[in-house]
């Protein structure tokens, strides 16, 4: 058995009682939404049309919420059901950043992420989900995808799903409905709409003259924090390099390094909605997860610090000390990549590249103020960084991203700096902090539903 559910949007009426009933169900607070209703209309007068989707988490074969999760919190049930462990659950929102859908929110009362689960606890005594039992056009169906001829009656009837390019097989079908309003690129954000709170962010002019007149907002949930951790790592990477390298004193150096990979895991730790609950990526690890690979990473990289802090020095140290600060540099670009509902993050192949050319620009840098450094790492960096500007991202939604990226004004200065520190190598740092803050918020500027 493997549930699914087929939303006629030819019968739905837009009256937002699914919303309501999964809401007193499920006891969904203000604010967030398991399931909801957005309404666009287009043409011009008087041909024109408004059209409504019920939108809510799609319980994919390939859920990439699961693959990211670091504590296994998210999980498939037996019955294809994607549920949530609320109690396993650290509230890093990385499950947010992977969904393409917006499915997933965090509960600001207990601060853990909460979602559709299919109204699993109905299903056990044999009663309908919520949003099906209130839905007075019988709009909303359940459907088991296992049984003989369900799924081609969904193929001859002609049922789409979210985001199919995204390769996450989606178990939740659409029939009779408006192609743009599952396109979330398609709706022009610029002109205004007429009765709902403000998304955020707004979605860009689209490529279809349609604007959405009631949607709910969305927040970004990486900011500061996350881009800093990156700036921090970054120094912490460089100056265990410099160290293997030999360029200045290898006490020094090895202090920062541990000093900045402490400053990194604080940054995460702090990051965290249940922050108290950090130690679950010990305890309960899920292997997959590049969180948890990097947080073995930066284990690794502290204990290597430690003999180049005490100024022990040995070139098998050196030796493996090197690739491990690499390492420190890029896993987050894996991790990006497990992100694959922010496209510009999960398709930019550059950025490891990126990411370890800024840890040979710090270990530049750091190399200066010993009086020894390297004018072709801080060119490299340069260079890589233009390359980001121009190079042509493969999807829709990544080319929505990297535009957004290009066109800040935080990118345009780190670009200008990343020049200007091949004649003063401590620019570097700030030419990384302002890049990586343009790339964790244009990543995030694009819209998923």
């Amino acid at each position: 058995m493997r549930w699914g559910f087929v939303l006629d949007q030819g019968a739905c009426i837009g009256c937002h009682a699914c919303t309501v009933g999964c809401k007193a169900e499920n006891d969904v607070p203000l604010g967030a939404f398991r399931t909801w209703v957005k309404w666009i209309e287009h043409g011009q007068y008087p041909d024109t049309q408004r059209s409504a989707a019920v939108l809510r988490c799609n319980h994919c074969e390939d859920a990439p919420c699961i693959t990211i999760c670091p504590t296994m919190a998210l999980f498939r049930r037996a019955d294809g059901i994607v549920d949530l462990d609320a109690d396993a659950c650290i509230g890093c929102a990385s499950c947010m950043q992977a969904c393409p859908y917006d499915a997933i929110h965090i509960d600001p009362r207990s601060g853990t992420a909460a979602k559709c689960h299919f109204c699993a606890h109905r299903l056990e005594v044999d009663l309908a989900p919520a949003c099906v039992s209130v839905c007075p056009e019988q709009a909303i169906k359940v459907v088991d995808l296992d049984a003989e001829g369900v799924r081609d009656d969904l193929h001859a009837r002609g049922a789409v799903v979210r985001k199919g390019e995204r390769g996450t097989r989606p178990q939740t079908f659409y029939l009779d409905t408006d192609p743009v309003i599952l396109d979330p690129l398609a709706v022009d954000g610029t002109r205004t709409l007429s009765h709902a709170e403000v998304p955020d962010p707004l979605p860009a002019p689209g490529t279809a003259a349609a604007r959405a007149v009631y949607d709910i907002p969305r927040r970004k949930q990486w900011g500061g924090a996350i881009a800093a951790y990156l700036v921090t790592k970054s120094v912490a990477a460089g100056a265990l390099m410099a160290a293997a390298l030999g360029i200045g004193n290898i006490a020094v150096l090895g202090f920062l390094s541990l000093a900045f990979t402490a400053v990194t895991l604080l940054l995460l730790i702090g990051d965290l909605h249940q922050p108290r609950r950090f130690w679950f990526l010990l305890t309960r690890p899920n292997t997959k997860s590049w969180l948890v690979r990097g947080g073995w990473v930066l284990t690794a990289h502290a204990l290597l610090s430690v003999p180049w802090m005490f100024g022990f020095s040995h070139p098998l140290l050196a030796i493996v000390s090197f690739p491990v600060a690499m390492m420190t540099a890029i896993y987050t670009a894996f991790l990006f990549w497990q992100a694959r509902g922010r496209e510009l993050w999960a398709e930019d192949r550059l950025l490891p590249f990126t990411l370890g050319a800024q840890a040979l620009a710090a270990a530049s840098a750091l190399g200066w103020f010993f009086g020894v450094w390297s004018v072709g790492w801080l060119a490299i960096h340069a260079i890589i960084a233009v390359v980001e500007l121009l190079h042509a991202p493969p999807t829709p939604g990544a080319r929505a991203g990297h535009a957004r990226l290009v066109k800040s004004r935080a990118f345009r200065a780190g670009l200008l700096f990343s020049f200007l520190a091949i004649a003063f190598p401590p620019l570097v740092f700030v030419a990384i902090t302002l890049l990586d803050t343009a790339y964790i918020r244009a990543g995030q500027e694009v819209p998923l539903s």
